[in-house]
């Protein structure tokens, strides 16, 4: 993608390259999370992200949910809002197969939002070594398919290199022959990250191989797979339930933000985490209990989820009320009055994912079943749920500890200093992060790595602690007071509420891939 960018940027005569991630695919469900995907294309891009006429990231599929048509139309309204006199054209650059489905319903209504495509002609695998070739395109068609839609269609000439994830796997170095250093870099600095990309192509690999299996063994793979669909379903539903309950941990930390600043910005950050939210349960809602029949668990989870549109709507009603005087007001009492909106959270997230354990458990058990009918060996990791468990109760601890202290604001060092009933809760909420990440790091047998980079994240949020509390917190380990009492002229001054979000934030999204892998293992080799 981004050799075409350059491509098109050098060739042809456009104003400004927008590269858009794509928030949900539409057939991939294992997708690095989408703020590390952004992330890495800006790296990729950064040398031709020139001012003016250069190639740009854009992240709008955050705000609208979708690809295609919604996308394009967000686009537009973005840049004809901040040029009212300017006539904005959109080009879609694309590969040759968009003729396959131009003319289809979403064909045509992503067609309706641009002035024309740059097609790329695809080289695709041949069957001898190293062969390639291109798809006979009929250009009599072509011409016709423009002049109906009104488009005008242009063509990248030459030839750009093959790729596939065959060639990641088989090239030396792996993936890393095929990204910009600066990527790679990244990559290496975010060990789950990189597990991760591991997993998809093993993932893969898996697919190609099983495409070649003897065919002595077909019957009984397909029995298996008889017996396994349900569960397929009911892993999903898993993995969906726990996308919901980080949304929803996420927007509860913001809320609490938002009540005590009231920043219109803020405002705005707060409408687009709910928009991510509905748009994880709205997911969930497009579900229904066919091919559930007999996981009275992963039934019982498709309701909890089914059930979460009434009540967060009810409860954001609420906050949404109460916002404009406790935006405005200081001190303990309104402090404890906005945590007790956003608290409401917290026994939501519990019933859910107490749903999403004992969904995983009864998976590992029907599979169990299902290896002793048809010989296959039990798994190694029937603790899965226990570990989910652990990972997920110290990031929840931490989620609360955010959202807490999101609803003191900036005014919030001061309210400690005069409120001993504040200090002692905040204490008790840094306690309980504490014992619930020592469990965390104890587990570093299973993932090292996962919890050395989770530590170092960590280290900020303690940080933080001191400086609103004066103080180092009772249950702040000896060894990271010191640590950070060496590296106080490097650190932060003073307390800042905003940032300690965005730190507490970031380690919270290391835990959810974390919690997702153990959840995606468990139902894949139970």
């Amino acid at each position: 993608h981004v050799l075409l960018a350059v491509t098109c940027q050098q060739t042809k005569p456009i104003d400004e390259l927008l590269m858009v991630p794509v928030w949900k695919h539409a057939r991939k469900t294992n997708l690095l999370p989408f703020e590390d995907r952004v992330e890495m294309c800006k790296l990729a891009i950064a040398p031709f992200a020139a001012s003016s006429g250069g190639v740009s990231v854009c992240d709008i599929e955050r705000e609208v949910g979708v690809s295609n048509g919604p996308m394009l139309r967000a686009i537009r309204e973005r840049y004809e809002g901040a040029n009212a006199n300017r006539k904005v054209e959109l080009y879609w650059i694309c590969g040759d197969d968009v003729f396959s489905w131009i003319e289809k319903p979403k064909g045509l209504e992503t067609m309706a939002e641009v002035s024309g495509l740059i097609v790329q002609r695809r080289l695709h695998k041949g069957s001898g070594k190293d062969s390639f070739f291109k798809e006979e395109l009929d250009e009599q068609k072509i011409r016709a398919i423009g002049a109906r839609l009104q488009l005008a269609i242009d063509f990248i000439y030459g030839e750009l290199p093959h790729f596939s994830s065959t060639l990641v796997r088989n090239a030396p170095g792996m993936w890393r022959s095929f990204l910009p250093q600066s990527v790679v870099k990244y990559l290496e600095g975010k060990p789950v990250l990189l597990a991760k990309l591991h997993e998809n192509l093993e993932m893969e690999a898996a697919k190609e191989g099983a495409t070649q299996r003897p065919e002595r063994k077909k019957q009984r793979l397909e029995n298996v797979a008889s017996l396994l669909a349900p569960t397929d379903k009911a892993a999903d539903l898993i993995m969906l339930g726990l996308d919901v309950v980080h949304k929803l941990q996420f927007e509860r930390g913001q809320t609490g933000l938002l009540l005590s600043i009231g920043s219109d910005a803020l405002k705005e950050d707060l409408e687009r985490t709910q928009k991510n939210t509905d748009a994880s349960i709205r997911d969930v809602g497009s579900l229904n209990g066919d091919g559930l029949d007999g996981l009275d668990e992963a039934l019982a989870l498709l309701e909890e989820l089914q059930l979460a549109p009434s009540w967060l709507q009810r409860d954001r009603s609420v906050i949404e009320k109460r916002y404009a005087v406790l935006k405005d007001s200081d001190g303990a009492h309104a402090w404890l009055a906005r945590y007790s909106l956003v608290s409401k959270f917290n026994c939501r997230i519990d019933v859910i994912f107490g749903c999403i354990v004992r969904s995983l458990q009864e998976i590992i058990d029907i599979d169990r079943q299902t290896g002793a009918k048809v010989g296959a060996a039990t798994s190694p990791l029937q603790d899965a749920p226990d570990l989910l468990s652990t990972w997920h109760d110290g990031k929840e601890a931490l989620g609360r500890l955010r959202a807490f202290i999101c609803s003191g604001g900036r005014s919030a060092p001061d309210t400690i200093k005069n409120s001993l009933y504040i200090r002692q809760l905040l204490n008790q909420l840094v306690d309980s992060k504490n014992r619930r990440i020592e469990r965390i790091v104890a587990l570093g047998e299973y993932n090292m790595s996962s919890s050395q980079a989770l530590q170092r994240l960590l280290d900020d949020v303690c940080l933080f602690e001191w400086l609103l509390l004066g103080s180092f917190a009772p249950s702040t380990p000896l060894p990271l007071m010191h640590k950070l009492l060496l590296e106080e002229s490097n650190k932060e001054k003073e307390f800042n509420v905003e940032r300690f979000f965005s730190s507490a934030s970031a380690a919270i999204d290391l835990m959810l891939s974390e919690t997702k892998a153990l959840a995606a293992f468990g139902c894949t080799k139970a």
